[in-house]
C-alpha cells in the first residue's frame, strides 16, 4: 500500500492530522495521539509496517 493511499485511510476513518515531524504525521481521534506514521508520499510502505497499524488503529 502506498503511503499515501495509507493516510487517507486514517482521514477516512475520522482521524484528523495534528502535526508532522520529518517525514512522520501525527492523527488524533477523541483526544488520544496516534504514534508516528511514516509519509513518503507515492512509495509503498512495508507489508509489516502497514497490516500492524490497520489492525492497531482500525483503518
Amino acid at each position: 500500500m502506498k503511503s499515501s493511499e495509507l493516510h487517507r485511510r486514517f482521514i477516512k476513518a475520522g482521524y484528523r492530522f495534528d502535526h508532522a515531524e520529518g517525514s512522520h504525521y501525527f492523527y488524533i481521534k477523541d483526544g488520544v495521539l496516534t504514534e508516528p506514521i511514516p509519509y513518503h508520499g507515492s512509495h509503498e510502505m512495508g507489508k509489516g509496517l502497514t497490516n500492524k497499524l490497520i489492525r492497531k488503529y482500525g483503518v
